[in-house]
């Protein structure tokens, strides 16, 4: 006989399920993690309005080889990042162009020689018929005056004094005319000679320049990263190589808002990867550049900041053309300082001038 119903429990019932204690540090992680992600992006949108950053390329001065007309590479003596000094041989190269430029002044000097030989050798002939023809024209003057003076006593015909006359016309006409030639010829020699002569100097000039196809390193430096290789053909005023000369510096990118002062003169670190170096802010140009490739995000696809020039305290250390970061130099306070600035604050703890040099005298040297 059933005298009690047992009580069955309910399966949506939790009511006597263990429950785990809920811990404080959890909600902790999750508020820091949060805060840390606020200041991120904080950081991100606003940091640049607080703090001194910006992106930059380590550069040195620079002396491109360029080709100066349509061009082939021989020979390359240089390899990317050799030492060169002022004069050394980087390439040789030739010019169809130079080489027949070279042969037209050859041969303008060799034809301007050949008409100079015949303008010396007309001149010459002329000044040597000069004398014979003055000595004609002399003679058939004086048989002039005779017959002049004969002709009146009848002994002379009239026909006879009118040939010499038009002998010793013709004799004085043709010593005038050797005179001029000569005079002219020599004027037009001396301006052959002033054409033959820039010919010349054109012809010694463009060898001097082409020196062979040799191309020589304007100033003494580093070979860039960009070396031609034998075979290839560069147009008129394309670049071939670079020089890298000078001690290197940084250009960098400055924002374009924030809220303190940059300055020339203020200390800067440069910072790339486990490298860090300290430098001076050397001139700020009034110019600003689109950042470059390397710099851009999905947030910065063309943007344009401010240029300013970094000296480095040190030679050495960062490679050309790599890319870094530029911050101010953080000085952390001194601790001797901040012991003296808070005894002005705590009674007791310092004399009558807590701020004198007497209460550092006792503390150790850094």
């Amino acid at each position: 006989m059933i005298t009690k119903l047992k009580r069955r429990p309910r399966s949506d019932s939790f009511d006597r399920e263990a429950t785990r204690p809920r811990r404080r540090w959890d909600r902790g992680i999750y508020l820091a993690l949060l805060a840390m992600f606020a200041a991120a992006m904080l950081d991100y949108v606003a940091g640049d309005l607080v703090f001194l950053r910006a992106d930059g390329l380590v550069l040195r001065d620079r002396s491109v080889v360029a080709a100066t007309t349509l061009i082939r590479v021989n020979s390359v003596d240089i390899v990317a990042g050799q030492s060169v000094r002022e004069g050394d041989p980087l390439l040789q190269a030739s010019s169809v162009e130079v080489l027949d430029r070279l042969a037209d002044l050859s041969m303008r000097d060799a034809e301007l020689a050949e008409r100079e030989a015949e303008l010396r050798s007309r001149k010459d002939l002329s000044e040597r018929l000069m004398p014979l023809a003055r000595d004609r024209a002399e003679a058939l003057d004086r048989t002039r005056d005779t017959l002049d003076a004969s002709i009146t006593s009848g002994l002379v015909t009239a026909t006879r004094r009118e040939g010499v006359v038009d002998q010793a016309h013709l004799a004085n006409v043709e010593l005038v005319t050797l005179v001029s030639r000569a005079e002219g010829l020599g004027q037009e020699l001396e301006a052959l000679g002033v054409a033959r002569q820039q010919a010349r100097d054109a012809l010694d000039d463009l060898a001097t320049l082409y020196d062979g196809g040799f191309h020589r390193a304007g100033t003494s430096g580093v070979i860039g990263d960009s070396v031609p290789a034998p075979g290839e053909v560069f147009n008129p005023g394309e670049p071939i190589l670079t020089v890298l000369s000078g001690k290197p510096y940084v250009l960098a990118y400055l924002p374009t808002n924030y809220l303190f002062r940059i300055r020339q003169g203020d200390r800067i670190t440069v910072s790339a990867g486990t490298l860090t170096q300290v430098g001076t802010i050397d001139r700020i140009l009034s110019v600003s550049q689109s950042i470059p490739d390397e710099f851009r995000n999905a947030f910065r696809v063309d943007e344009r900041r401010q240029l300013a020039r970094i000296a480095l305290d040190e030679d050495g250390g960062f490679p050309t053309f790599s890319a870094v970061r530029v911050a101010r130099e953080s000085r952390l306070p001194d601790w001797r300082e901040a012991i003296v600035a808070a005894a002005r604050y705590i009674p007791g703890l310092s004399g009558d001038d807590p701020g004198s040099p007497q209460d550092l005298a006792g503390l150790p040297e850094k």
